[in-house]
C-alpha cells in the first residue's frame, strides 16, 4: 500500500500549489500554511478512514473516491459549523460549502490517480484471458 500513503500525502499538497503562483504567493503565504494544516487535519481524521473502507470493500473507481473526498469535506464542514458562531455560518456557509466540496471533488480525483488508478494491488489478477481446449487434448 505504499501507493495509497503517497496518495494521502501529496493529495493535500497538490491542492494547494495554486496558492503558491501570484497573486496569491505573494500576499497570502500565512493562508497556504493554515490550509495545508487544516486539509492534512482533515485527511487524517477522515479522509484515512474513508480510504480504509472504500478499499475494504473494492469502492476504488474515480466517482466513488470523488463521492469519498465531498463525505470526508461535508464531515469537516459539520465539525466546523458546529464549532462556529450562527452569524459565520449565515455569512459563509453556502460559499465555504461549495468551495470545500469542490475542492474535496478535486482531491478525490486526484487522490484516485496516484494511489487508485490501475494499482494492481487493488484490483486484483487479470483473469480475462480464459483459453479454450483444442478438440482432441483431453
Amino acid at each position: 500500500m505504499p501507493r495509497l500513503l503517497l496518495a494521502l500525502l501529496l493529495t493535500p499538497l497538490i491542492l494547494q500549489l495554486p496558492y503558491l503562483v501570484p497573486p496569491y504567493g505573494t500576499f497570502t503565504g500565512w493562508w497556504f500554511r493554515l490550509e495545508l494544516v487544516i486539509a492534512y487535519t482533515a485527511m487524517f481524521l477522515f479522509g484515512a478512514p474513508l480510504v480504509w473502507l472504500f478499499v475494504r470493500k473494492r469502492w476504488v473507481a474515480w466517482w466513488q473516491s470523488v463521492l469519498g473526498g465531498v463525505i470526508a469535506a461535508s464531515l469537516l464542514l459539520i465539525l466546523w459549523f458546529a464549532t462556529s458562531s450562527w452569524e459565520h455560518f449565515l455569512l459563509n456557509g453556502f460559499n465555504l460549502t461549495l468551495y470545500a466540496w469542490a475542492t474535496a471533488a478535486a482531491g478525490g480525483l486526484i487522490f484516485w490517480f496516484i494511489g487508485l488508478w490501475r494499482n494492481p494491488r487493488l484490483h486484483g489478477p487479470n483473469n480475462s484471458f480464459k483459453p479454450n481446449p483444442l478438440r482432441g487434448s483431453a
